[in-house]
């Protein structure tokens, strides 16, 4: 499954669908999602201060995902190793989710990253519903509206009765 939006200026509208997409996750286990935008991984900008030294924007790709409701980075090399390859290849999707499905509690992004996310997404449920009242009690009902006259409409309408 893939969508697209279009949030324009209003950023607040890309993190409420962070919020939904880690929501999903959450409710169907089984699902992993990633979210990416012009900026590529952009959950990771919100966590910059606390990404290990190896994630950078150029070997990001396919490592960031929500599972079962929770953050994961798949890392460039398994973790025991020392070294990693900061040039590696990015994984595949396939490969990412094999990963997920079969390593999901090694691969939970720390707990820096993961709070700086979901502070960022925190309060977003309560502030949509806010914003969604506000701009239904604001829509104004038309009775007769005067084409001829665009400057008419305001005297045409009256605020919806909200019982």
């Amino acid at each position: 499954i893939g969508g697209t939006t279009l949030f324009g200026d209003n950023v607040e509208d890309e993190w409420f669908i962070v919020y939904l997409v880690r929501e999903i996750t959450r409710e169907f286990p089984g699902l992993a999602a990633r979210i990416d935008d012009n900026d590529g991984e952009f959950l990771l900008i919100e966590a910059a201060d606390f990404l290990p030294k190896w994630l950078n924007p150029e070997n990001s790709d396919n490592r960031v995902f929500f599972y079962k409701g929770e953050l994961h980075l798949i890392p460039l090399s398994e973790p025991h190793e020392q070294e990693c390859d900061l040039s590696a290849a990015a994984p595949t999707i396939s490969q990412a989710l094999a990963l997920l499905s079969t390593r999901s509690e090694e691969l939970l992004a720390a707990e820096p990253i993961r709070t700086a996310v979901y502070k960022r997404i925190s309060g977003l449920l309560s502030q949509s519903v806010y914003m969604h009242n506000w701009c239904s009690r604001s829509l104004f009902r038309i009775d007769a509206v005067d084409t001829c006259c665009p400057s008419h409409l305001t005297l045409n309408t009256r605020p919806m009765n909200w019982a």
